[in-house]
Parts: structure tokens; sequence; C-alpha cells
């Protein structure tokens, strides 16, 4: 019970003080947005009554308490240039940003560690060393220029999947964002399984399952598999709290209707309660995900408590 309250206590905390910075930081971006909803040729009566209702003329702190209030309550505020509430536009857009970060896991997981069995089992092979390459290709390269090679590809050349936006449920649209964002969660799982797999290869008890005669591949899928996919769920699912965090890069370059395209309008028009509100819930999610990994790694055999 204590080690409960401990952890909620310090969730608290962090929440805390992620949205002190957060907000801090808000207000550090150039522009005021009283200016930009009035227009260039609004009055300084009338930017200064809209700055009143957006309680911009508050005290930094009055700002900041006044909204920790409100997020104890679950409200994000209102949208300035919408109109509607923020938790409503999040809950509108995180659909599309959870179908696409689902998808784009699975296939980062499923290749990851099945590509990352094949190299540590195959150690110093041309296989090995053929998806070392590419592993070490995907992790060099940012996810924007993925984002364009494979629309220049599978789009421009060879004219198999529409380069951007969604259309329902077409299976053809969420293909290339999935693939750019997995490319990376993809390149680091190989590497830690292959890496995780080569050394537990090496064990003793692996040594007694090969001497009592089972075959090489239950070996490598039974009694080693089992034991690095810990480290790969880790990675796994940070990786998957990021993407449902906004997949900024992937969801802008191709138009996918998410929360991450979504923060790059709000911060385009300068949308304050908008932009907090997407940052905070992120944050949240990110957190949520930590403590899962906290309880993934506590089961785990021979860690503590």
């Amino acid at each position: 019970m204590a080690a409960i309250i401990k952890r909620t206590a310090l969730l608290v905390a962090v929440v805390a003080g992620a949205v002190l910075v957060i907000h801090t930081l808000i207000y550090l971006i150039p522009g005021d947005p009283a200016t930009m909803i009035a227009g260039d040729f609004a009055s300084a009566e009338e930017i200064e009554s809209i700055r009143g209702e957006l309680g911009l003329d508050k005290p930094f702190l009055a700002r900041y308490f006044t909204y920790l209030r409100r997020l104890a309550v679950l409200d994000l505020g209102t949208s300035i240039y919408t109109g509607l509430p923020v938790g409503q536009l999040i809950l509108d857009r995180f659909p599309a940003t959870l179908l696409l970060a689902c998808v784009s896991m699975a296939i980062a997981a499923a290749a990851g560690i099945g590509l990352g069995t094949v190299a540590a089992a195959g150690r110093g092979s041309k296989a090995d060393a053929a998806i070392l390459q590419a592993s070490s290709f995907f992790i060099s390269t940012p996810v924007f220029v993925t984002c364009f090679i494979l629309a220049l590809i599978f789009s421009h050349w060879l004219n198999l999947l529409p380069p951007s936006g969604r259309q329902g449920m077409n299976p053809a649209y969420i293909i290339l964002p999935a693939l750019a964002l997995a490319s990376r969660s993809l390149a680091l799982i190989i590497r830690v399984v292959r890496n995780e797999l080569i050394e537990v290869l090496k064990t003793n008890y692996i040594k007694a399952a090969r001497s009592l005669g089972f075959p090489e591949w239950r070996v490598v899928l039974v009694y080693g598999l089992r034991n690095v996919l810990v480290p790969a769920a880790t990675i796994i699912l940070l990786d998957f709290g990021a993407y449902l965090g906004g997949a900024v890069v992937a969801e802008t370059v191709f138009a996918w209707p998410g929360i991450g395209r979504l923060l790059i309008i709000a911060l385009q028009k300068r949308d304050v309660p908008l932009v907090q509100g997407l940052l905070i819930f992120g944050t949240a999610l990110f957190l949520l995900i930590g403590i899962l990994i906290d309880f993934l790694q506590s089961r785990q055999p021979g860690s503590e408590g």
C-alpha cells in the first residue's frame, strides 16, 4: 500500500511539473494569440478585450494554477479558433492516431523480432550482415526522409499506393505512414533482439537443451527467444507511447487526420489551449506507458519486488 501511495504521489508531482513546463513553453512561442485572433486591423481595445477573455491579462502563476484546477476536473479548455472543447477535438482525432500507432507497432514488432531472431541464429552469416546494414540505414535516416522515400517509390514511381489522406477504412491509405513510422522502431527492435538473443544462446541452460537433442529451431524459439521478449517489449511500449502522443512527422507528410497533424495546425494558428491540451494528453499517455513498463519489468524473472 505504501508503495502504491508513493508511486501515485510521484505521478501527480510529475504531471504537475510537466504541466508547468508545457505552460511555460507555450507562452514563449512568438506571437500574441489575441492579436492573431483579432486580425491586423483590430483596435487596441478589441485586442485587450480578447486578452481578457482568454485570461492572458492575468499573471503567469495565476494562469498556471487556474489551469491546474481545470485539469483536476478533466477540463482542457476551449480551442480559440474552432470554439470547440479541446477534449472533444482530441477524442475526434485520437482514433486515427491509435489506428496508425497499432498498425505501425504491429509491423515493427513482428518484423523486428523475426529479423532479429534470424540475425542472432545466423550470426556472422550474409543474412546477419544484410539485416544489420538495413537496420543501420533505418536508424540513421530521419523519419521525414523515410516518408518521402516511400512516397516517391510506391506512389510516384510505382503508382501502387495513394500518397496521402485517409478514405474511410481503406487499408491502402495507412500502409505508407505505418511503414514510415515503424521504420525506426523496427531497426531498434532488430538490434535489441539480436544482441540479447546472442547472449542468451551462450548460457548453460541453452547448452543443456542442445545436449538433450532438441532441434535448433526449438532451442532458439522456445528456450531462447522468450528471455529477450521483455527488453523488446520495453522498446515497443516506449515507441508506442510516443506514437499515441502524436506521430507528428508521418501524419503531416501523409495528411493523416490524427492528433499529430492537429498539433501542427494548432501551432500554426497559435491556438494555445489546443496546443497545451495535446501536449498534456501526450505526456499523460507516455506516463501511463511508463507505469506499464515498470510493471512488466517487475514481473521479469530475477527482478526484485
